[in-house]
């Protein structure tokens, strides 16, 4: 399966303008649903219980809005595109010959 990089520059500068709003996104989740938690509290006197079961909420929401944002920005069978010369660690080609087995990896081939 290989994965093609973004067609165009339109379609990068749409995908990066999704990503720039996942940190607002999840922090606002976050505190919104601790805030309702709070507001719980003081309502019903159940402190701390309601605000702890907010924030979770919260955090759930944010980690699920980071993974719509995200999976929207990149669909299936997209990466982000990367530099033109290939310096990417995960790109460099495998060694050739040699072991993958520590034994060999100080130069010793038995």
């Amino acid at each position: 399966m290989a994965l093609t990089p973004a067609k165009t520059t339109g379609d990068a500068l749409r995908a990066a303008g999704a990503l720039s709003t996942v940190g607002l996104a999840f922090v606002l989740a976050l505190g919104m649903g601790f805030w309702i938690g709070d507001r719980l509290d003081a309502w019903l006197d159940t402190t701390p219980w309601l605000t702890l079961v907010g924030f979770f909420l919260g955090l759930a929401a944010g980690i699920l809005n980071v993974y719509r944002i995200v999976s929207q920005s990149y669909p299936s069978g997209t990466t982000p595109s990367r530099p033109a010369d290939g310096a990417s660690a995960a790109a460099a080609p495998p060694p050739v010959g040699g072991s993958d087995t520590p034994a060999d990896w100080d130069g010793d081939s038995r």
